[in-house]
């Protein structure tokens, strides 16, 4: 039986071919090698939804706290590259000195009590953090029974990412009627998170 013989390869032409060819394509020399800087990477055409469980989001939200990326990265598991890409694609982030501020524009689905009913709207990032002041407010109200707790929201809402208005629930009753129901037990979940 004959052995076959091993094709010695070239390995430095072979790189250098697969360099030229991505050069040639439009791709930037890092590209070409296939480790894209985080900067080469394309923004997405549609933001992907913001996801609380995943670790690269647990990373981002130390870095927001100041951690640095390295450390924010060991923290969550991922590595640091990693962290830096998803970083790039999904935020605006800027340094000032060792701080990394962080502007984060991603949509959010918020539970939120709307029209009598509890309703789940997906809103942009910004706009979540009023129903976590909204929520503390309905927990204020059902702990003093004080309907002025809940004056300042009368009129205002949520607009959700298709532009629906989503109103909050401010009648006593109404809300009253909803906890009574059972419907508003997670309200001490909103007030230890929205702080």
């Amino acid at each position: 039986m004959a052995k076959k013989s091993k094709r010695i390869r070239n390995f430095a032409e072979e790189y250098q071919k697969r360099i030229a060819r991505g050069l040639a394509s439009g791709k930037s020399r890092a590209q070409a090698r296939g480790h894209a800087r985080a900067t080469d990477l394309p923004k997405p055409e549609t933001l992907a939804q913001f996801n609380k469980i995943d670790a690269l989001e647990r990373a981002l939200k130390l870095m927001k706290q100041g951690l640095s990326q390295k450390k924010a990265a060991k923290m969550a598991g991922v590595s640091t590259e990693r962290l830096r890409r998803f970083q790039k694609q999904n935020t605006t982030s800027s340094r000032v000195g060792r701080t990394w501020i962080i502007v984060d524009s991603r949509p959010v689905t918020v539970v939120m009590a709307t029209q009598g009913r509890m309703r789940d709207v997906t809103v942009s990032h910004d706009a979540s953090s009023d129903i976590g002041h909204h929520w503390n407010a309905v927990n204020l109200f059902l702990e003093t029974n004080d309907p002025s707790h809940l004056a300042r929201f009368k009129g205002l809402g949520l607009r959700d990412v298709e532009g629906r208005f989503h109103p909050f629930e401010t009648r006593p009753n109404v809300l009253r009627r909803m906890d009574s129901a059972g419907e508003l037990s997670f309200i001490d979940i909103y007030r230890q998170t929205a702080q």
